[in-house]
């Protein structure tokens, strides 16, 4: 990926738009169980989930990061997707000793990238231990990022306003504040699954790589839209993978666009863009994609001029 972002080795990305909804109760880890994709037998303080909550037909409605916080766990997701998603997963708990709430505004979303980031936590013992990725300091929760771009490492802090100040007032002068939508391209780039409005119920998680970033357990019991998901990994019938795009221009794009490739001297249908960002320079996009696309081949728009160029996420694997 040619794509150039310009970051430091310490950047930090205050007040993230990031949406989340609370589970409190004596059922909440059996109810999310029967609910999402991912086992949620693995879930600790130490160690976070990336998890896909379907529709019956197997649809993802939401893609979500679960943090567990002594008796609650936090679904983190895309903040535009909340308010439509918390009704989705409300209805199915109604036998359920669960209480739901979309608690997005009562916490502040920092994050932190950077070598010296690293350090700097280290310093303030509020970075996870080796083989961790969560732990609960005097700012709050502090998350690694599922996945990274390059070697640079990134964090999520999540603080009540209390804790949120205190951060801020010993974050270093010298750090370098950077914009959500920087955020939103570091997601792109590393390929993280995500679900907007636009394009919740159209895909099956395999189409967005959750089974590559083991947001999908064949194991467990079973979940809403279990059959389908499992029905596509073991016959091996999922043919659409999530792959990365880039352009030399700035394009104004929104999930759901259709994207073409070349065949022969005429373009055909070939997927759709989950998301999309603009950077200084560039445009970096996340599509569901025919899974045997070539790196580095060309596609565009749909009816548009500008090439589009492909590349994988790093943790790519065609395995199904």
């Amino acid at each position: 990926m040619s794509t150039a972002l310009a970051l430091s080795q310490f950047d930090i990305f205050p007040a993230l738009p990031i949406g989340l909804i609370k589970l409190t109760g004596a059922d909440s880890k059996k109810f999310l169980q029967g609910q999402l994709t991912c086992d949620l037998d693995l879930l600790s303080p130490q160690h976070s989930l990336l998890g896909a909550h379907c529709d019956p037909k197997g649809k993802a409605l939401a893609i979500v990061q679960l943090l567990q916080c002594q008796d609650a766990i936090l679904a983190l997701q895309a903040k535009n997707n909340t308010a439509s998603h918390l009704p989705n997963l409300k209805k199915y708990a109604v036998f359920s000793q669960v209480e739901i709430t979309d608690a997005s505004e009562l916490f502040v979303f920092t994050g932190l990238l950077g070598e010296q980031a690293s350090q700097w936590l280290t310093q303030h013992s509020a970075i996870p231990a080796e083989n961790q990725d969560s732990i609960e300091c005097e700012f709050g929760i502090v998350t690694t990022f599922p996945l990274q771009v390059g070697e640079q490492p990134r964090y999520l802090v999540i603080s009540n306003e209390i804790q949120a100040a205190a951060l801020h007032a010993q974050l270093p002068d010298s750090a370098n504040t950077q914009s959500s939508s920087l955020w939103q391209a570091l997601d792109i780039l590393s390929g993280t699954p995500q679900v907007s409005p636009l394009i919740s119920g159209e895909f099956v998680p395999q189409m967005l790589n959750m089974q590559m970033v083991e947001g999908i357990s064949f194991t467990k019991g079973c979940y809403i839209g279990q059959e389908t998901i499992a029905r596509m990994h073991y016959r091996g019938i999922n043919k659409r993978a999530m792959f990365i795009l880039s352009s030399t221009s700035q394009l104004e794009l929104q999930a759901g666009d259709s994207l073409e490739r070349q065949v022969d001297s005429g373009w055909r249908n070939a997927g759709t863009i989950i998301a999309s960002q603009t950077t200084e320079n560039s445009t970096v996009i996340l599509a569901t994609l025919p899974i045997d696309s070539e790196v580095g081949c060309q596609m565009r728009v749909k009816n548009s001029d500008d090439l589009l160029t492909l590349t994988t996420p790093s943790y790519f694997k065609l395995a199904q």
